[in-house]
């Protein structure tokens, strides 16, 4: 976008801190190397693990590996000798011999080849399913980027065919749809923290609850007491983020209404010569890119959301205890991350 179609995503101007071709470009490439360069080193770490995973399994499961090269031997005379009975009376039995003998040697694949296969197959698998966010915030950013574009080229011919007084709404009109943009973000936060059961920290962190002399105290009354506290402290977050959210949408109600009014009240008529029909709709066009291009950026704006669910789903499961294996044992690269 920025060396072909000469515009650059506000993610590289926030970083470059300018538009200048020469040094957008000079980090870009940079940034390109090091991808390259990590993607060489991610493909070396997987190299090295595949050679762990092989190593460990020919150690840790010597009895299971000859079970499954035993059985592979006999299946496979089984069929050489059905093949063999059939193919008996036919006149090319050297050759025939010769060709199953090489599908024999072919056909004796390595068992731990086999097993490490299916266990990289089940891994990829496995990460697939768990960074589909990832690739989901990744691909928006793409979007966000080709929006950004398309909604400066949208102001750049409004901006050439605009009167004089629909310049001046338009600018009023901007800092109100930024102020809505923040306002849109932490209502549909707030809204998808109540639908995941995620708190923000101010709520969360009230927890009512002091301490009851058990010596005093009978066990299962102190006990009551406990449960008490902790149904008085969530019903009080559960009215707290109630009371939250609807002083957002309060908000947000308001600023999407004010701005309605003032695109309704977008001048239309001609005003001093100029023609303000086609210049009322090239406003239309710039403002359905705007938001779309908020809508994308509210989209980004929940992805750290999706991030604490997964963890929080993490951290709410139980352990498993798993005896070691005494013979060998993978190093901590194998282990899941907490």
């Amino acid at each position: 976008m920025g060396t072909e179609k000469k515009h650059w995503a506000k993610e590289v101007v926030r970083r470059t801190k300018q538009r200048d071709d020469i040094a957008n470009s000079r980090f870009i490439q940079k940034k390109i190397n090091r991808l390259v360069a990590n993607i060489a080193k991610a493909n070396a770490t997987i190299a090295d693990f595949q050679l762990q995973l092989i190593d460990y399994w020919s150690y840790a499961n010597p009895d299971a590996l000859a079970q499954r090269v035993v059985g592979l031997i006999a299946e496979k005379e089984r069929t050489n000798q059905s093949t063999g009975q059939i193919l008996s009376s036919a006149p090319l039995t050297t050759t025939i011999t010769a060709v199953n003998a090489t599908t024999t040697t072919s056909a004796y694949k390595d068992p731990v080849r086999e097993t490490v296969d299916r266990i990289e197959h089940q891994i990829l698998d496995y990460i697939y399913k768990n960074t589909s966010h990832v690739k989901k915030m990744f691909q928006g950013r793409v979007q966000l980027a080709k929006a950004e574009m398309e909604e400066f080229k949208a102001l750049e011919d409004f901006e050439q065919v605009t009167t004089p007084s629909q310049w001046t709404i338009h600018l009023m009109l901007k800092s109100k749809v930024k102020v809505y943009s923040t306002k849109n973000k932490n209502y549909r936060i707030a809204t998808k923290r109540v639908e995941y059961d995620l708190l923000p920290k101010f709520i969360d962190k009230i927890d009512f609850s002091f301490k009851i002399d058990e010596s005093v105290v009978g066990k299962d009354e102190a006990q009551a007491m406990y449960d008490q506290m902790r149904k008085t402290t969530k019903d009080f977050r559960t009215q707290a983020m109630k009371l939250y959210v609807q002083s957002l949408a309060r908000e947000h109600e308001l600023l999407s209404n004010e701005i309605k009014r003032t695109i309704e009240s977008f001048p239309k008529d001609n005003d001093e010569g100029f023609d303000a029909e086609a210049s009322y709709a090239s406003f239309k066009h710039y403002h359905e890119l705007r938001e779309k291009r908020l809508n994308l950026e509210l989209e980004q704006s929940l992805h750290f959301l999706e991030v604490e669910r997964v963890e929080g789903d993490i951290n709410n499961q139980q352990e498993e205890i798993v005896a070691p294996t005494p013979l060998r044992v993978l190093g901590p690269e194998f282990s899941l991350q907490q």
